[in-house]
């Protein structure tokens, strides 16, 4: 368990929501209990019952159209992060995450692109990703699975390497839509302009949505993604703290 994950277990929105009412039961009859628990109770009504999580994800969904009338595509890159590894190693099959569209969306590229050269990058999801494209047909000479990548950037670094892309040449780079900006930031950063394939939606129109569960769901992944940018740009690991098509 890495220093950085350890911070996003007490920054999550829902864990800090977790964590202030622990205190509040834990400190019950002092003041500072009191407020942990009035806030903490705030925060879920407020965070559980609004869009706040759609407001924030809608600018990140919304920042990369689909590309359109492709003309030439040499390669097609998706990222890790749909893989459930841990099922897919209770019931040796690929099991897939919420994120899945991720996977669905590359394999429909990888067909659509015959000729195209094929790139997966992950760390410990490789054989969850292995065991689905081998088990579809793609031919594993035309895929590179590149399984040292600790985080997004640490896959742009690794995949340039690999795969030594022209500068003429057009890379699709497919993850999630949310994801897609701080994506698009460190391939960008290594001097790789590729071009973004956003997949897996997770909001449509912006309304009121009484389901707290799914609500907090969606704003601990869209604050997760808003603090994936600041934290990248500040650690001088991307050059844009936002970026947007050109």
């Amino acid at each position: 368990m890495t220093f950085n994950y350890l911070i996003w277990l007490f920054v999550k929105p829902s864990h800090f929501i977790f964590i202030l009412l622990i205190v509040g039961v834990v400190l019950w009859r002092t003041k500072i209990g009191r407020r942990c628990r009035n806030a903490g109770c705030i925060l879920i009504v407020a965070l559980g019952l609004l869009p706040f999580g759609s407001l924030l994800m809608k600018p990140l969904e919304s920042r990369f159209e689909q590309p359109t009338n492709l003309a030439q595509v040499d390669g097609v890159i998706v990222l890790a992060g749909s893989e459930s590894v841990a099922l897919s190693d209770l019931y040796d099959q690929p099991q897939l995450t919420a994120a899945g569209d991720r996977l669905t969306t590359f394999l429909i590229l990888a067909e659509r692109y015959p000729t195209a050269r094929l790139a997966h990058s992950g760390h410990d999801e490789i054989l969850v990703a292995k065991q689905l494209f081998f088990g579809v047909g793609i031919d594993p000479q035309r895929i590179l699975l590149e399984e040292h990548s600790r985080n997004t950037c640490d896959s742009a670094v690794k995949l340039k390497e690999a795969l030594s892309p022209r500068p003429n040449e057009t890379w699709l780079l497919v993850t999630s839509a949310s994801h897609i900006p701080r994506s698009v930031a460190c391939f960008r950063a290594q001097d790789w302009d590729v071009t973004a394939f956003p997949a897996d939606y997770r909001v449509g129109a912006i309304r009121p949505h009484f389901g707290m569960v799914a609500n907090l769901q969606t704003l601990d992944l869209a604050m997760h993604e808003w603090i994936g940018l600041i934290y990248y740009r500040l650690r001088g690991r991307t050059d844009e703290l936002f970026p947007g098509p050109k």
